[in-house]
């Protein structure tokens, strides 16, 4: 029993460790599906789920077969006694040292005390199987990163064909009524293009069937002299060169480089190299352990500014050729929203960058704004829009008594 128990003992750990780990792998897939199919790691997440499904499987009937022995040995011994004893009492009645009532009484006395010792046994057993949980529960308790898993690198093919330009030509977008109509947009590298608009406008709509996800009404948008679809087998494909990164990304439990590198060509120095040039995580140089610092459920260990950082850093590193960022600045302090401002900049001088947003300040430093309004688009930088659109004034004056009014409360 002493050795099966130190045997049971290693099974356990391995069990409650595979566990953890299935319970860490859900979760984290389930909250980030949206990147994990954006970044397209779907099959390569499928396989992994797989396989440590796989392990968890076997370490469940490992313990279960360790448990299963026990009870074995336990029965064993436990009505083996009461057999022992029967035979005992025979040899006594048959020696007339007791009389078959007397036997009777005893066998029945015994055979009650070793079943009661048997659920005393197996109660013993259960607790013995729950003590090597609970250390281990109590443990991750104390050490606030041991739940944190730690990715593998993952890289993606770097074959995907550049785009130069997006044109889109007469799109008329919307579900049963059109949001906007007739929108004709010609994105290229080396601008920042804005896209803006009251709420309702269709911006998000706009930005689903950039990414193929909602059919347009009508026109057309094309790329390399190709057409964008809408089918399942075309949207798959177009996730190889286009990205959405929206205002509440999440971030898998782990160190900040592991979330780095999640979809990235790239190796660590390589990477960090080219976090320095966009100017982008510079905050981890105050941290413990940097770039290997643990960032808890959904980087809650980390500031919201800093979770966007990592969260478009991730962006940057998987090398798209086309971005969307959904007021990815609206809901971060200014000092974050600066910096990657400044990176988006930086980034649309090599790529299509895209940004939904509201701020005067990302408004200002774009090339050029479609500003939505009455279901039409008014394209043009920023002084001219301020100009010659009156809704377009409207919406920065708006932004501007927000922002004097939050100065007088500060």
């Amino acid at each position: 029993m002493m050795a099966l128990a130190k045997h049971g003992d290693k099974e356990n750990a391995r069990y409650i460790n595979s566990f953890v780990h299935m319970g860490e792998r859900f979760l984290d897939d389930f909250f980030e599906m949206n990147a994990i199919i954006m970044y397209r790691r779907d099959r390569a997440f499928s396989a992994d789920f797989h396989r440590d499904s796989e392990n968890f499987r076997k370490r469940t009937m490992a313990v279960l077969a360790y448990q299963l022995q026990t009870l074995n040995i336990l029965d064993f011994a436990i009505y083996g006694g009461i057999g022992a004893f029967a035979l005992f009492l025979s040899f006594g009645t048959a020696q007339g040292n007791l009389s078959v009532v007397q036997a009777i009484i005893l066998f029945v006395l015994d055979a009650d005390w070793f079943i009661e010792f048997r659920k005393s046994g197996y109660f013993i057993h259960v607790m013995k199987q729950l003590s090597p949980t609970l250390k281990h529960i109590f443990a991750q308790i104390d050490d606030k990163n041991s739940f944190s898993s730690q990715k593998k690198q993952r890289t993606i093919s770097n074959d995907i064909p550049k785009i130069l330009e997006i044109t889109i030509n007469n799109l008329s977008i919307g579900y049963d009524e059109p949001l906007i109509t007739q929108l004709s947009w010609s994105l290229k590298i080396g601008h920042l293009y804005a896209l803006s608009g009251q709420s309702g406008s269709g911006k998000s709509t706009l930005a689903k069937t950039l990414m193929a996800q909602q059919k347009s009404l009508a026109g057309e948008i094309s790329f390399s002299d190709k057409k964008l679809r809408f089918d399942t087998n075309f949207r798959h494909d177009w996730l190889k060169s286009a990205i959405y990164l929206g205002s509440e990304p999440y971030l898998f439990s782990g160190s900040i480089i592991d979330n780095l590198l999640f979809a990235s060509k790239y190796d660590r120095k390589e990477l960090i190299k080219i976090f320095d040039k966009f100017g982008l995580c510079s905050f981890v140089s105050s941290l413990p352990d940097q770039y290997d610092s643990q960032v808890g459920e959904n980087g809650k260990w980390l500031s919201p500014g800093q979770r966007q950082q990592i969260a478009f850093g991730r962006a940057v590193a998987a090398d798209k050729n086309f971005y969307i960022f959904d007021e990815i600045t609206s809901n971060i302090d200014h000092e974050n929203a600066g910096i990657i401002l400044r990176a988006m900049k930086r980034l649309a001088k090599e790529k299509i960058v895209l940004i939904i947003t509201h701020k005067i300040e990302d408004l200002k430093q774009s090339d050029q704004i479609a500003f939505i309004t009455g279901k039409k688009a008014v394209i043009g930088p920023y002084e001219s829009l301020l100009k010659n659109s009156p809704s377009f004034k409207n919406l920065i004056n708006q932004q501007l008594l927000l922002l004097k009014g939050n100065k007088q409360d500060a």
